[in-house]
């Protein structure tokens, strides 16, 4: 089935196809959730604080991490609901899309490179 939509597009960022959903979000901060495969629209919802979009949208374990220019970096639970589970500040701007790799995501910031990854278990 082919489906189409005139309006909701973003301008830069690229859509992510996740779990049978397709995310957009608009270079203004505006999250968009649709069934892949009817284009029923489920949901839009300003992420966070909002602010300006340029990095394209990532996915892993379940949740969707949203990277703004303000340098906020916004994670919302994959589905067919909108919940934001955290808004983590970067401090710095970011514009390029975050990389995946064996679970740690890597953010190139206006300055840095940083490596994102759950802590080792003790031993």
């Amino acid at each position: 089935m082919a489906w189409s939509t005139k309006r909701g597009g973003p301008y830069t960022p690229t859509p992510l196809i996740y779990g049978g959903l397709l995310y957009i979000v608009s270079n203004n901060g505006v999250l968009s959730a649709w069934r892949a495969n009817t284009g029923e629209r489920l949901y839009q919802q300003r992420v966070g604080n909002g602010g300006s979009y340029s990095a394209s949208i990532v996915a892993g374990d379940g949740k969707i991490i949203l990277s703004s220019e303000d340098g906020d970096m916004a994670v919302v639970k994959a589905g067919p609901k909108y919940e934001l589970l955290s808004q983590n500040p970067a401090g710095e701007v970011i514009m390029a899309t975050p990389a995946i790799s064996d679970g740690v995501i890597f953010v190139r910031t206006g300055g840095h490179v940083v490596a994102i990854a759950s802590p080792a278990p003790a031993k």
